[in-house]
């Protein structure tokens, strides 16, 4: 029973402080040669991979709780001892001392983890301030443009092609062709040779009314503040509160 307790206690406490990471490497990393690489595998290779899958995620679980440094050759043994069914090789008092050592070591991580959250947090709320000011800024000269039109909730566009078809509501599901673009010109998202299609009230507010201001051939060009778009809020490469460009193509409505 005291062996069942400790190394469950020592499990428990690394498992808290990582996840197996072996399956996403390999995904991320070889994605192109799975296909290649589905045939049957030996039992003898099995075991052998199953054994490497174990430590490297071990591995993993060691060094995000702090346990990098600890001695191989003793882990090996930990190991031998526990799959024979033997006691641990410790003490009550050395097992006391090891757990006390993670949570120790646990309790500075955690420290550090939340004072670089606490850093990224202040960094995010300066980002966003500085890129509310400046899309606002944007907006207020982009509107004296010849050509762009400014609606009531701030929206503003362009007419790029007007082809003058059929007109969608705001429960319409249509299929587009876009560009996304921040303010430096840098690409976050596009459409390319594969149209999106989608419900108008599955998307940014600034889609659900611009898209109803277009007829099925119009090309716009719509500038979203903010409040429009993702708010403060920063959505993969869209940092917060970032004012967005899109051209944006009405294919059909359904």
């Amino acid at each position: 029973m005291k062996k069942v307790i400790f190394i469950n206690a020592l499990v428990l406490v690394l498992a808290s402080l990582s996840t197996l990471v072996l399956v996403e490497e390999v995904q991320a990393e070889d994605a192109p040669l799975a296909a290649a690489e589905q045939a049957p595998i030996a039992e003898g290779e099995l075991l052998k991979n199953l054994g490497y899958f174990y430590g490297f995620s071990f591995g993993n679980m060691l060094k995000d709780g702090g346990g990098g440094d600890a001695d191989i050759e003793s882990l090996i043994q930990g190991l031998n001892d526990s799959l024979a069914g033997g006691m641990p090789g410790l003490t009550p008092t050395q097992q006391e001392a090891v757990l006390t050592e993670i949570r120790g070591r646990q309790q500075v991580i955690n420290a550090e983890r939340q004072k670089q959250a606490a850093v990224q947090q202040e960094t995010e709320q300066a980002m966003s301030g500085t890129n509310l000011s400046q899309a606002e800024e944007y907006l207020v000269n982009n509107g004296e443009r010849k050509g762009v039109k400014t609606t009531a909730s701030g929206l503003q566009y362009e007419v790029i092609n007007e082809a003058g078809g059929a007109t969608a509501s705001a429960t319409s599901r249509v299929t587009v062709n876009y560009r996304g673009s921040l303010m430096n010109g840098e690409v976050f998202d596009e459409s390319s040779d594969s149209p999106a299609t989608f419900g108008l009230n599955q998307v940014i507010s600034g889609w659900t009314e611009a898209l109803q201001l277009m007829s099925v051939g119009d090309k716009y060009r719509l500038f979203l503040h903010p409040k429009l778009a993702y708010g403060a809020g920063s959505v993969g490469s869209i940092p917060p509160n970032s004012l967005l460009i899109f051209e944006v193509e009405l294919l059909a409505i359904e």
